[in-house]
């Protein structure tokens, strides 16, 4: 769901934030990353949410866990400053 809702985000230019969780390997096997390679671990995730959109952006959160934010605000500068 998080892959949709960024894909939505992006698509009617709203904002949106995510922060993945579940990889789910097994249940989205086409997944894969710009390598090639599939999405196997939550780094690879985060990597193919970031590589759906160079206007997407990650931050981390100020706790403990699954503490990384995927979010798009298309009101940010397109000159990578977002």
């Amino acid at each position: 769901a998080t892959g949709a809702a960024l894909d939505l985000a992006l698509a009617l230019a709203v904002p949106c934030a995510v922060v993945p969780c579940c990889v789910y390997a097994s249940e989205f096997p086409g997944r894969r990353l710009p390598s090639g390679a599939p999405v196997r671990s939550h780094e690879d995730l985060v990597a193919w949410l970031l590589a759906k959109d160079p206007r997407l952006r990650e931050a981390t959160l100020p706790f403990e866990g699954r503490n990384r934010v995927v979010y798009f605000r298309p009101d940010a500068p397109t000159d990578g400053q977002g």
